[in-house]
């Protein structure tokens, strides 16, 4: 049987706990939530914040269908997966996956590629709010 997923982009703020009560199982001897938050610092200038852009009925199809994907490895039994949209400010989090399991290494691998996968895949874009007014988006010239 399939593990219990969740996926989903929002405009909303993330919540850890809702990702960690969400992968609690009574068959699950690890819970593992990741979670990426907004740093205050990147290519060496000060961070003021973080805007999300997403392509979102693709967005979302895709954070379901890795959610499924993770959900069927052995000895899964919770797959969560939220990423903001719109502005943050340093520290927020942007990115919360959580994963269960029944042993701590299948919880952590799943986790990992997971959030790799996310990054890699899902078609999320942000903009960097620089402290001198500028802004830059990560991977453009």
């Amino acid at each position: 049987m399939p593990a219990r997923t969740h996926a989903a982009l929002t405009s909303e703020p993330l919540s850890t706990d809702a990702a960690h009560r969400f992968c609690a199982d009574p068959a699950a001897g690890a819970v593992v939530v990741f979670v990426g938050a907004v740093r205050e610092q990147s290519e060496g200038r000060a961070v003021t914040g973080l805007s999300y852009e997403a392509y979102v009925e693709l967005a979302n199809a895709q954070l379901v269908r890795l959610a499924e994907e993770l959900a069927l490895r052995d000895g899964i039994t919770a797959v969560w997966m939220e990423h903001r949209v719109g502005s943050l400010g340093v520290e927020e989090p942007s990115v919360v996956v959580g994963v269960s399991a029944a042993h701590r290494p299948e919880a952590f691998a799943a986790a990992r590629e997971g959030i790799d996968r996310l990054k890699a895949e899902v078609p999320i874009w942000k903009q960097e709010h620089w402290a001198d007014g500028d802004a830059h988006w990560p991977g453009t010239t």
